[in-house]
């Protein structure tokens, strides 16, 4: 059955489905591996729509006069791929990399580690992957019928389906970078070069696709997919990097809490460790415990909290967390218990 766009009916239903499916696994994936720290859900969601709507819609706005210029003085081809080698990369990692721009001047406090700059760009990228793939898939269908929108769907949702957070994820690490540092170079230069190096990344990206494209080569298609992929698998090193960080924080600040009677030792070796923190919280899930599953989440927050709090404290020279670190300590006191959490 066809549509009267050209493409078969049940593409509609399809393409939305094979688009977001997949962007919002690997958004879910990064958000979980984050496990010393969770991000508030609001402002996951918020990362993710951003980019899945407004920087859709402001990309389109930039690009098609842009793209119009170009053909106009250098032909439909030529105009076109130059727009998408050019245009494409600035306009689209410019706005997705405006979340992470607000979220550093309004929330701050959020971006605790490189991991946590990786994870905000990341998700944008996600979001903005899905709503772009929508419409690749309709257009695939259109010419290819379902062969083409699944064929469409395996190269963008599976062999490139972590391009677009890759590029904006070094946005992130760049701001994440900023944020973490006392110099103030650092935090000048940073956030430029993260959105310069998403840029580049995504440029380079559109150039060999474009290449690929024009070619018809298998050759420049063998060297795509390896550099796309070692590319993205470099930019999460980076992130895990930040993590065994925050694992660091963690048992140094954390140490001084046993020795002030706050935290027990046995606490102290889960929560500093995320196989101990999974081990035995989900233990406890597995017997229906579910008092003990809820109190330990609650306890490993708190502690992952108050160690990053007095992280920021001592290497940032932010004093402003002194009543803070105070109320976190007493929450997580009571927290534990005179008896410990078990």
């Amino acid at each position: 059955m066809e549509s009267q766009g050209g493409f078969p009916l049940i593409a509609l239903c399809l393409a939305p489905v094979l688009a977001f499916g997949p962007m919002v696994l690997y958004a879910v994936f990064a958000w979980w591996f984050d496990r010393f720290e969770k991000e508030p859900l609001w402002l996951i969601a918020a990362a993710f729509l951003w980019g899945s709507v407004p920087t859709v819609l402001l990309s389109l706005c930039a690009q098609i006069p842009a793209a119009a210029v170009f053909q106009a003085a250098l032909g439909q081809g030529a105009g076109s791929a130059l727009s998408s080698i050019l245009v494409a990369p600035f306009t689209e990692e410019l706005f997705k990399g405006l979340f992470v721009f607000l979220l550093f001047l309004l929330y701050r406090r959020e971006i605790d580690s490189l991991y946590d700059g990786f994870l905000y760009g990341s998700l944008v990228g996600f979001g903005f992957a899905a709503t772009e793939n929508v419409l690749y898939f309709l257009g695939a269908a259109s010419k290819g019928g379902l062969a083409g929108m699944f064929g469409n769907f395996i190269a963008r949702a599976i062999v490139f389906g972590l391009n677009h957070a890759a590029f904006t994820s070094l946005t992130g690490l760049g701001f994440a970078a900023a944020r973490l540092s006392t110099s103030a170079l650092v935090r000048l230069t940073a956030p430029i070069l993260g959105l310069g190096g998403a840029m580049a990344f995504h440029a380079l990206h559109n150039t060999v696709a474009t290449l690929t494209e024009a070619t018809q080569s298998p050759l420049v298609c063998l060297f795509w997919v390896p550099f796309d992929w070692i590319g993205a698998l470099l930019i999460f090193a980076i992130a895990l990097y930040g993590l065994t960080r925050e694992q660091r924080w963690l048992r140094q600040y954390l140490r001084e809490e046993v020795e002030a009677g706050v935290l027990p030792e046995a606490l102290y070796r889960q929560t500093t460790s995320i196989l101990g923190r999974i081990g035995t919280r989900w233990g406890a899930l597995l017997r229906g415990d579910m008092t003990t599953f809820r109190r330990l989440g609650w306890i490993y927050a708190l502690a992952t909290e108050l160690a990053f709090r007095k992280h920021q404290q001592a290497a940032l020279g932010e004093t402003r967390w002194e009543p803070e670190i105070q109320r976190l300590r007493e929450a997580l006191r009571q927290a534990v218990g005179p008896a410990g959490a078990g």
